[in-house]
């Protein structure tokens, strides 16, 4: 899969995922006070799935409609517990998120929210 990962979401993420084979972009390494509208342009040009710890993202889709290819937000957890979310997410969802879904990972529940 193609991710682009939000500031707040890389570091141990993408090494982790680029070790999976994952095609990772990084707005950190690009340019790290991109605005959230830039990062849902660059992911939507190049069809990746954002993945984040906020929700601004979610709200950018629902609520102003903006088009996407996914979007993965996961609980602000620490990092061995992030990743061991990451990768029940990919296990179960990797072809919600394929379709474009929004997938809300927490450590307590999924929430998957499909494009109409």
């Amino acid at each position: 899969m193609n991710f682009l990962l939000d500031v707040n979401a890389s570091g141990a993420v993408a090494r982790w995922l680029i070790h999976l084979g994952h095609d990772v972009a990084e707005v950190g390494q690009k340019d790290p006070r991109m605005s959230d509208n830039e990062i849902l342009s660059w992911a939507v040009r190049e069809r990746r799935i954002i993945v984040t710890t906020d929700n601004d993202f979610e709200e950018m889709i629902w609520r102003q409609g903006k088009p996407h290819c996914g979007v993965l937000r996961l609980e602000n957890l620490p990092r061995s517990e992030r990743i061991a979310l990451l990768h029940d997410v990919l296990d179960r969802h990797s072809r919600d998120l394929e379709s474009g879904a929004i997938v809300i990972a927490l450590r307590t529940k999924f929430r998957i929210r499909k494009p109409q």
